[in-house]
């Protein structure tokens, strides 16, 4: 509509609609049908119905369909927003899926949206989690196409899926967790989504769970060093957000930081439960002066019977004053947490410990942790006790003790003696809050030496990935790992004294320099939540010993470390940057990591032939080892042909077909 209230026509090139004569990119109204489903740039009040936009149909003459980009060939278009096109696209001969966001063509003329556009690619991919879309490449075609490749995602989207049958509140917080857990990891790489809504959150199923989250739509983040300094305004003055989800200081041009999609996220949760907004308008102007000024409804008047602890948290979100809200998205979370475990398991596997190709690692445990200082009052509530285990290999049986229990595994604790990797293991659990004995099958899947657990601060032992869980032993191990949360260590791997900043940071500075890996502490198999477990840790350490030095170099010296993380981390929480690395130093596990985290086979093929083509001795070398490998199995040796496949992955770590046979090889053997 223009200022008369006449319809203004969309306009053929971007899809938009803005006055005749307005170059693409600068129209000052995105709507969509349902004004929540789009971004919103807007500098007016006076808005008129939004117009119809143009179908989500590929013309028949689109020049862009069945075009290559990179080793992919766009087969369809899948839709259409403010900035670009987004299209399906294969790989001839794999067949493996990604999608392709094209820029419109018509907004490449102005270096801004190019920037802009850009800008969400480098959000991503400095955050690098699981539950964000991955970003795989970024290019141009000529003369004037810029686009990058990502990851496909087959399913829908929270709006969608709320729409058609609410979430139960247990599901719900699910969702919710995996969302803190992901913003967290953002708004510590310095970017605020700043657009938090169920059309930018998609429910995917990923190793059997159906809620498994992935955020999209980085379009308007935040950064660091960014033309957006105030407010909810670009440098053009535009306010940007969608108004049902923006947070008091984005409708009044306050600063912006993560208690900003704090905001926004509590919008969403309450939505989830209620079934609807807290704030609703006719008109644009209504809703904002409605998260400026209205309180929201309670949500027990919606919801009756709601968990009234849970009621409190989301309010709390929705706090006019940013001080008032929780702190931080971690804080969100661990607010949240209780009150999924008071209300039950939704028998679903976590992510974590059903996406991996080789099984999960054990997190470290919280008895390495820095204890509560002898000040502290003692818990009100005595810590639960640890889980017993009777482990039945072969003709042996042995008492053991879990270290943690996780939904997908446990990781046992052992200073010798260690289970074979691959073997099979019966496993007897006993706890107090079990009614009878639980009976379990598991894989050996990953050894912690004494050795390697003083170096990554750790226990010796070994973890097992569980196997044929039916429905009620998947409850109970669940039931499980929550009841034994904080449980304590056994008392010979009772934590260490605290140590002083000096101590701590001569203890960084000596870690190995040789990997980011010996740095972070942390195995060549590292799960990325395990990545970024130990990053958060270490950067709060030396973020303390810089507030509160001991000595006078030891400010510089914090600082200096804190630089060394930021490489670490990035190279390896990025899983294609992690993919770059490893592949570099023959980690042959690192790269299944990736593969675990969603990488498509295709990337990864090609990868490869970048990395054979610069080592094109490493080809020669793989093939010698795996020559060997087949004749030490026809001898039956099977030390010898484990030895050589593992030496063939060295020399060529991104050999899909080998890294499988070795697994496979491996699990026979034992």
């Amino acid at each position: 509509m223009d200022r008369a209230g006449n319809a203004t026509p969309s306009c053929p090139d971007c899809g938009e609609a803005h006055p005749p004569g307005e170059r693409c990119g600068q129209a000052t109204v995105q709507l969509a049908t349902e004004p929540r489903s789009e971004t919103l740039l807007f500098g007016g009040d006076s808005l008129g119905p939004p117009p119809t936009p143009p179908p989500v149909v590929a013309p028949a003459t689109d020049p862009l369909i069945g075009t290559q980009v990179g080793s992919f060939r766009v087969v369809r278009l899948l839709g259409r927003g403010g900035m670009g096109t987004v299209y399906l696209a294969e790989h001839p001969a794999i067949g493996s899926k990604v999608a392709v966001k094209f820029l419109h063509e018509a907004l490449a003329e102005n270096p801004q949206v190019v920037a802009r556009f850009y800008d969400e690619a480098r959000a991503v991919n400095l955050i690098g989690h699981e539950n964000i879309v991955a970003i795989y490449d970024l290019n141009l075609l000529p003369p004037n196409r810029y686009y990058f490749v990502m990851e496909y995602l087959d399913g829908e989207t929270l709006h969608a899926a709320v729409r058609a049958k609410r979430l139960e509140p247990s599901a719900a917080i699910d969702v919710l967790l995996q969302l803190c857990d992901a913003l967290q990891c953002a708004h510590e790489r310095g970017v605020v989504h700043r657009d938090l809504k169920p059309d930018n959150v998609f429910l995917v199923t990923r190793g059997g769970k159906h809620h498994f989250v992935k955020l999209v739509d980085f379009g308007i983040a935040k950064l660091r060093g960014d033309a957006v300094t105030s407010g909810g305004r670009t440098s053009a003055g535009l306010i940007v957000g969608t108004p049902e989800y923006m947070a008091p200081e984005q409708c009044d041009d306050g600063a912006i930081d993560a208690r900003t999609d704090v905001y926004a996220l509590g919008v969403m949760a309450y939505e989830l439960l209620a079934g609807r907004l807290p704030f609703q308008g006719k008109t644009v102007t209504q809703l904002l002066l409605a998260h400026l000024q209205q309180p929201p409804p309670p949500l027990s008047q919606l919801v009756p019977g709601i968990d009234p602890e849970l009621e409190r948290t989301i309010l709390k979100a929705l706090a006019k004053a940013p001080a008032d809200r929780h702190a931080d998205m971690a804080h969100f979370a661990e607010a949240l947490r209780p009150i999924r475990a008071r209300l039950g398991t939704s028998g679903e596997p976590s992510p974590a410990a059903s996406a991996a190709v080789l099984a999960p690692a054990p997190a470290t445990p919280a008895s390495v942790a820095a204890p509560t200082p002898a000040s502290a009052p003692a818990p009100a509530v005595p810590p639960p006790d640890p889980v017993s285990v009777e482990l039945r290999g072969g003709d042996t049986t042995r008492r053991l003790v879990a270290v943690e229990v996780t939904r997908g595994g446990l990781f046992l604790g052992a200073e010798s003696d260690l289970p074979p990797l691959f073997s099979r293991v019966a496993l007897t659990l006993s706890h107090p809050s079990l009614r009878t004995r639980l009976e379990l099958n598991g894989e050996v899947v990953r050894h912690v030496s004494a050795a390697e657990a003083g170096r990554w601060h750790m226990v010796p032992g070994f973890a097992v990935q569980l196997v044929e869980l039916t429905p009620e032993r998947r409850a109970a191990i669940t039931d499980l790992a929550e009841a034994t949360r904080g449980a304590p260590p056994p008392a010979a791997l009772a934590p260490a004294p605290p140590r002083t900043s000096e101590a701590q940071l001569r203890e960084l500075e000596e870690r190995p320099a040789a990997t980011h890996y010996g740095f972070l502490g942390l195995p060549l198999d590292a799960e990325f939540a395990e990545i970024r477990k130990s990053a958060r840790e270490l950067r709060a350490r030396l973020e303390a010993i810089r507030a509160r030095p001991e000595a006078l170099d030891q400010h510089a010296r914090a600082t200096a470390l804190l630089a060394r993380l930021d490489v670490a981390q990035h190279a390896l929480s990025v899983p294609a940057e992690r993919l770059v690395y490893d592949s570099g130093r023959g980690n042959y596990l690192g790269v299944a990591r990736c593969m675990a985290a969603g990488v498509p086979q295709a990337v990864i093929v090609g990868r490869r032939r970048e990395y054979l083509a610069r080592h094109a001795d490493r080809d020669r070398a793989a093939q010698g080892h795996l020559a060997r490998a087949q004749v030490a199995r026809k001898m039956k040796n099977p030390a010898a042909a484990i030895a050589a496949y593992e030496a063939a992955l060295a020399a060529d770590p991104l050999d899909l077909a080998t890294l499988e046979a070795y697994v496979a090889y491996r699990r026979q053997a034992s």
